[in-house]
């Protein structure tokens, strides 16, 4: 893969390695992710990310929190 790390491209579907890889992200951080509602795909034993989905999930945590914060002032 040649893409730079740090770098999610929407239109892509990763191995959930390949994700890993990209951004940087561990287990404990996926997992969290995870449990915090980002969907992964899953074929037999294999895991996907969808590139789009990981934004998606990124930007509802990011309205979430501001949200939050916005209740604690």
């Amino acid at each position: 893969m040649s893409q730079v790390k740090g770098q999610i491209e929407p239109q892509t579907l990763y191995t959930l390695e390949e994700f890993k890889q990209v951004s940087g992200m561990g287990n404990w951080a996926l997992r969290q992710a995870r449990n915090a509602g980002m969907k992964m795909l899953r074929i037999g034993n294999r895991k996907f990310v969808k590139g789009q989905t990981f934004i998606e999930f990124l930007d509802s945590q990011n309205d979430t929190s501001t949200n939050e914060n916005s209740l604690e002032a």
